[in-house]
């Protein structure tokens, strides 16, 4: 008999008095002589009723794919071992957290991009269903910036340590219309790749393939006898915190070679053997600088810089996407194209960018949802929780070592370190621009959130538009609208 037929899961059985007091009625209801028992299967105690022990469990949600801040409620139904409904109190957890958490009552909420289980137990005895949750979808939000500042297209991103919180792109690939953008396009994010270039060197040097000490003419002993003398104690980490000195004005014959790392050598050469841009140890924005320290890097990991951030440091994240030059050739339109302002017009340059020997100093796209993987490595191990890169040499990415001279802010190793009270206190930033394209990111450590910004264009309106987005973004996060 199901006694407990038709009643919600985690309602407890029903008291003890009142089941027995159920089964002396249906024993005095079944017939029979003096003595006689209830009818049907008996135990070796006497007769057997509706078993309470519970034998398994099913979880049922009302959704197997959910956004990021979306909230569902699953069920769960103990039976015993003849399939009959028993109460029972559940305990419900989350496989990844990170994607979704549980509350006592079984409540799911969405907290970043990923797959996850529920599941509902029951003593030892449990059951799990699968569960998906997606970025919140950013895309009617970026429309309205990109519709209200007049450009061809925007993408933006929400992320934190744990994982993509939301993602959106909107626009044409071309101001003139034509295909437009998808969450897979590429974006071309200029000097934003620093502070990649950064990370991969915080790699090394938690590998031990390098140290942030090591000095340009340990690295290149082929120019310590005739580089000028200001150099020669100029550190890897003084070329990533721009205070190396390094001019960042290359004349024409110092981009000598075909390939990229032909360049890279060229450039270092040319640098070496010219007067510093002031002095060592004071901050100079360098172009130069970053493409040296790829070359450094190069050589103590022996390969090329692009594969190196591809193989080592892209691809244990998942990164897919990331390419180098402008993201669509000439006459194409299968990838964002960049735009300059010419004539109250956005102009496209198809296939334009800087020469490959400045890939480490930002020359590369990739897609939105992959420049947020990097992002969150760098806060994963920023807070000690990756297994590629020491906190402690992430933190030293994310340490202010040159004073910004007029801006009350220092320079870190690729990011602008200042404080914010929506971070709850430490924040880096930076920007980047080919004059195509232009991005802009933002990191909140102690509020563990990241906004990134990007279009393809670039004049002296689109670092507004850029703000714009991410203090809509972050409107969003902080408030929930």
């Amino acid at each position: 008999m199901h006694l407990e037929s038709g009643r919600e899961a985690g309602s407890g059985t029903l008291p003890r008095m009142i089941l027995g007091a159920l089964v002396c009625v249906l024993a005095a209801c079944s017939g029979g002589g003096k003595g006689a028992g209830p009818t049907g299967p008996t135990g070796p105690t006497g007769p057997t009723g509706p078993s309470t022990t519970v034998a398994s469990v099913t979880v049922t949600i009302p959704t197997t794919r959910m956004a990021v801040g979306e909230s569902v409620v699953p069920t769960a139904v103990a039976r015993n071992a003849r399939g009959e409904t028993v109460g029972a109190t559940f305990t419900w957890s989350s496989g990844n957290p990170d994607v979704a958490t549980v509350a006592s009552n079984g409540k799911v909420t969405g907290v970043t991009a990923g797959a996850t289980t529920i599941t509902a137990a029951s003593g030892s005895v449990s059951a799990s269903t699968p569960l998906q949750v997606d970025p919140r979808n950013l895309d009617a939000m970026v429309e309205t910036v990109r519709a209200a500042r007049g450009l061809p297209a925007m993408a933006g991103a929400i992320v934190s340590s744990r994982g993509v919180i939301g993602i959106g792109v909107a626009g044409t690939r071309r101001a003139t219309g034509g295909p437009a953008v998808t969450r897979a396009d590429k974006w071309h994010i200029g000097s934003n790749l620093k502070g990649i270039t950064a990370t991969l060197a915080a790699l090394a040097v938690s590998r031990g393939d390098i140290k942030w000490t090591q000095t340009i003419a340990e690295a290149f002993p082929e120019h310590a006898a005739t580089m000028k003398d200001q150099y020669r104690n100029v550190t890897l980490e003084d070329l990533l915190a721009n205070r190396g000195g390094i001019r960042n004005d290359p004349s024409g014959s110092a981009w000598d070679g075909t390939t990229a790392r032909q360049q890279r050598e060229s450039l270092v050469r040319w640098a070496l053997h010219s007067d510093p841009i002031g002095p060592v140890g004071s901050y100079h924005y360098s172009n130069v600088g970053f493409a040296m320290a790829g070359a450094m890097l190069e050589r103590a990991m022996k390969g090329n810089y692009e594969e190196l951030l591809a193989s080592e440091l892209g691809k244990p994240l998942g990164v897919t996407s990331l390419g180098w030059g402008a993201p669509a050739a000439p006459g194409a339109s299968d990838q964002p194209v960049g735009h300059s302002r010419q004539g109250g017009a956005w102009v496209a340059c198809e296939g334009c960018d800087n020469p490959p020997g400045l890939s480490a100093a930002g020359r590369s796209h990739m897609s939105i949802g992959d420049w947020a993987r990097f992002i969150q490595q760098m806060m994963a191990a920023d807070a000690g929780r990756s297994t590629l890169i020491t906190q402690a040499n992430q933190r030293n990415v994310f340490t202010g070592h040159t004073p910004m001279a007029g801006q009350g802010d220092m320079y870190g190793m690729g990011w602008i370190i200042t404080s914010r009270p929506w971070a709850g206190g430490r924040t880096a930033t930076h920007e980047g621009s080919n004059n195509l394209n232009h991005s802009v990111a933002w990191l909140g450590f102690g509020a563990d959130v990241a906004f990134l910004a990007a279009t393809n264009a670039a004049d002296a309106t689109t670092g507004a538009a850029l703000d714009d987005l991410v203090g809509r973004m972050l409107t969003l996060h902080m408030n929930g609208k």
